[in-house]
């Protein structure tokens, strides 16, 4: 199995600490079955400034080649358009690091072929 590239909305690439919206970083991993590997920082002007219901273009744009977007809220309408444009959307809270390991421990890596046939996926992790 390869990589998979998964963006985190953080502040400052220990904690998912930034709602989609609002999001001003992204740190970028790319994640296998046995480690995960930082890729870089990825910067975006806010969506929005509280409540929005469109202009994803920019995000979308953004992480184009991310697999999986965790972030600590979303809102549905920005949930469905990634979801729609083949993104796994999750809502977490907790250290980056903590979530990257129950990531490779519970076999994410070897779920993601399995992932293009739900297409509706959303879940809520919590650590640290």
């Amino acid at each position: 199995m390869g990589k998979f590239r998964v963006a985190f909305a953080s502040s400052n690439n220990a904690y998912i600490d930034e709602h989609f919206g609002s999001a001003q970083y992204f740190q970028i991993y790319d994640i296998d079955e046995e480690e995960a590997e930082y890729v870089e920082e990825r910067r975006i002007n806010p969506l929005c400034k509280g409540h929005c219901e469109g202009g994803f273009d920019a995000a979308y744009d953004l992480l184009i080649d991310a697999d999986a977007i965790f972030v600590l809220r979303i809102g549905e309408s920005a949930a469905s358009y990634m979801i729609q444009h083949g993104k796994r959307v999750f809502e977490a809270h907790g250290f980056i690091e903590d979530i990257v390991k129950e990531l490779i421990a519970d076999g994410f890596a070897k779920d993601e072929d399995n992932a293009q046939e739900n297409d509706t996926e959303s879940k809520t992790l919590a650590a640290g």
